[in-house]
Order: structure tokens, then C-alpha cells, then sequence
């Protein structure tokens, strides 16, 4: 009788790595943006750092881990606190799975995760060493120990993903009174959010202002606005953005500043994400669908 193989389902597989760094940086510090096509984790080991980036403003602390998604622009500046120790690394993987990180970007991680992510580091210093680019494989390395750094990084990767979704509240969330709390309270942080639009506002300032967790504060809103809360931001300055542009009342400068961009490249640079064209292009456009026509 012929015994009939099974093949394991893989929904994660780390295919190839770019970088893998370690840095103790400076307190007051602000570094270049970059984008590529890659994914990119960041773990803060000790100290905290701030994040911008195209999918919201983040403030990591210790035990803090934020995945950049393949071409979201980001750019790390130091808080003016405590200088921060980061490992971080660049990865692809094509996996359908890892969808779920374009939604979830930051993570606070557990001992369990705590233990996987040393044996990670561990594992680097093995297989080919730390701060090097190209990635060049040590010649003395222990036994596959490239094959264990890439388990490791799946691992963590599943991880992060299984508790995030075990953390999920589920029926506790679907009765009537569920849905008006959750409509006050998207109606708080629509006014929390237009108050403070100037504001480097985070998802953590949120949770701390309103006294929730990160997971029911984004399920929550989401349920009753439709979109989540750094999504909801984001157009928002947007809409306000094309609104002092129509009205002429504030160059580009002073509009990136009202609406509590780092810099006004990084302003300009997600309008035309999230309108097709760059501001100075849109004021034209307004400005020639105005004109009489002679």
C-alpha cells in the first residue's frame, strides 16, 4: 500500500534578508526617510524612538516592535529622552498572511515573543554578524545557522500575528450596547483628533487618553466609521490640507506645520499618495478649473 505524504501548510516563509543592524543611537537625532520594496521590522531593545510614517506617527518604547510594509515611506527621529538601542531587519516575504501587517503596526511583545526575538539575535551573530551590508555569511558559522535565524524570524513574525487575533474581543463586542459605545466613542475621537490636528497624535496617545486598549480602540472605531483611526487621521489632514490650498490662506510650509508634519517633503510626499497628484500640482488645478474661460 502506498503511504500518501502530507505537505505541511506554510503561511509564513521569509524567502530572503537585506539587512539585519543593531544601533545605539543618539538622543537627539533625526535620520533620513527611505522606502523600498521590502518589508522592514524594527525592534526597540532599549531606550524609545518616534516613527513617521505613511500609515500614522508612532512613539516606540522598549519592548516595542513596528513592521513597515513594502514601500511605506518611514523615517525615525530620536524623542530628545532616552537614546534608543534598535535591531532592526529587512526582509521579503510573499506570503498572503502578511497582509495583515499593512492593518497592525505596532506591537508591544510578550516574554514568549521576548525569547523567540533573543534567539533571533543570537542567531545573526552566528550566521553572518551584525551592521554589515551586503549580508555576507561567516565562514566559521555554526550548523545552519542561517536556516535557525530564518525560523526564528517566522516564528516571531506568527507570534506576533496569533496574539493579536487571540486578543481580538469577539462576542463581547457585538451586542447593542457594544455598537453605541462604540459610536460615542468614535464621535470622542473624531473631536479628540480635530482638536489636536496639529498634533504628532499616536495611537498610544489615544489609548491613554481615552483609557482603552489598542486592540478594542481600533475595532471599535472601525465598526462604526468604516476605516481605521490612523486611516481616518490621515484623510482628514488631507481634506484639510486641500482646503487651505483652495482658499489660499497658508503656503506649503505652513500648512505642512498646521497639520503636524515632520517636514514638508514628508507632507508632500503623502498628499500625493492619497490624492494622485502633489500639492503644488492640485493648487494649479484648482486654480485653472477657476479662471474664466475667455
Amino acid at each position: 500500500m502506498d503511504i500518501i505524504p502530507y505537505r505541511l501548510n506554510e503561511q509564513i516563509v521569509v524567502h530572503d534578508i537585506y539587512t539585519c543592524y543593531y544601533f545605539e543611537l543618539s538622543n537627539q537625532q533625526q535620520y533620513t526617510g527611505e522606502s523600498h520594496d521590502f518589508w522592514e521590522m524594527v525592534y526597540v531593545d532599549k531606550g524609545e524612538v518616534n516613527a513617521n510614517t505613511e500609515s500614522g506617527y508612532y512613539r516606540l518604547n522598549q519592548g516595542n516592535i513596528l513592521v513597515h510594509s513594502p514601500n511605506e515611506y518611514h523615517q525615525l527621529e530620536s524623542t530628545g529622552n532616552k537614546a534608543p538601542n534598535l535591531f532592526i531587519v529587512t526582509f521579503r516575504c510573499d506570503n498572503e498572511a502578511m497582509t495583515f501587517f499593512d492593518e497592525h503596526k505596532l506591537f508591544r511583545i510578550g516574554q514568549v515573543e521576548h525569547g523567540v526575538l533573543a534567539r533571533l539575535m543570537k542567531e545573526s551573530l552566528h550566521s553572518f554578524g551584525l551592521n554589515l551590508y551586503p549580508i555576507t555569511p561567516k565562514p566559521d558559522a555554526l550548523f545552519a545557522s542561517e536556516q535557525l535565524f530564518k525560523i526564528y524570524l517566522e516564528q516571531l513574525l506568527i507570534l506576533i500575528i496569533r496574539n493579536e487575533r487571540t486578543n481580538t474581543p469577539q462576542s463581547s463586542l457585538l451586542s447593542t450596547t457594544s455598537e453605541n459605545q462604540s459610536k460615542n466613542l468614535s464621535k470622542q475621537i473624531i473631536q479628540y483628533l480635530e482638536r489636536n490636528i496639529s498634533s504628532k497624535i499616536t495611537l498610544d496617545d489615544l489609548c491613554d487618553h481615552f483609557n482603552i486598549s489598542r486592540t478594542q480602540i481600533n475595532i471599535l472605531f472601525k465598526r462604526s466609521v468604516g476605516i481605521g483611526i490612523i486611516a481616518y487621521l490621515n484623510q482628514t489632514k488631507i481634506e484639510h490640507a486641500k482646503k487651505y490650498i483652495r482658499e489660499e490662506s497658508f503656503n506649503l510650509t505652513e500648512i505642512s506645520n498646521l497639520l503636524g508634519y515632520s517636514s514638508v517633503h514628508y507632507f508632500s510626499r503623502h498628499f500625493k499618495k492619497m490624492v494622485g497628484m502633489t500639492p503644488s500640482e492640485y493648487a494649479r488645478t484648482i486654480k485653472a478649473r477657476n479662471e474664466p474661460v475667455s
